[in-house]
């Protein structure tokens, strides 16, 4: 048996590198780095898919006209209609204008129920609307159709105002409650 001085001993051993010293943190670092790319891949994810209203609330963006609101047409909101529209016929948006998540689709599925078809639901917050109320654009049957949407959910109609010209000339359903 050889037998080393003791000064060779700790210069040998002080040279050596040792492997497992930075091989943790190296892998602390891995895990971090994983865990931030499945992070940003779901809320990447998460973004591209949305929540399905804003998709259709675009669709529903082609069923207003850009007229204004026109006083003459509250009285007519209490008046039974004159004659009556084919729901079929109506190109109808529910738009959400509360903090009450669902209410556009809620309202949506009481109104097809009620045998209109609704072509899409969305939000609407870029004006504050006071109480439910059924805008009608310059499509055929449009004004007799928010006249009976409006008794049948116990709201009032208007002319679509310019702020909404962005949704069509058909009937858009705004609640708000």
């Amino acid at each position: 048996m050889q037998t080393h001085a003791p000064d060779q001993l700790v210069s040998s051993s002080v040279s050596s590198p040792n492997p497992e010293s930075s091989g943790p943190p190296l892998r602390a670092l891995a895990m971090v780095l994983i865990s931030l790319a499945i992070l940003f891949a779901a809320i990447g994810a998460l973004s591209l898919t949305g929540t399905g209203s804003d998709e259709v609330a675009a669709p529903a963006a082609t069923t207003q006209t850009s007229q204004a609101p026109a006083a003459s047409a509250a009285p007519t909101t209490t008046a039974a209609p004159k004659t009556s529209v084919d729901p079929a016929d109506v190109e109808l948006q529910v738009l959400n204008n509360s903090s009450v998540s669902g209410l556009a689709a809620e309202t949506a599925a009481t109104l097809t129920a009620e045998g209109w078809t609704v072509t899409g639901t969305g939000n609407y917050a870029e004006m504050q609307v006071p109480a439910t109320t059924v805008y009608y654009g310059s499509a055929a049957g449009a004004q007799v159709a928010a006249q009976q949407i409006a008794q049948q959910l116990g709201a009032t109609t208007a002319t679509r105002p310019a702020t909404l010209s962005a949704f069509g000339d058909g009937v858009i359903v705004m609640v708000t409650q």
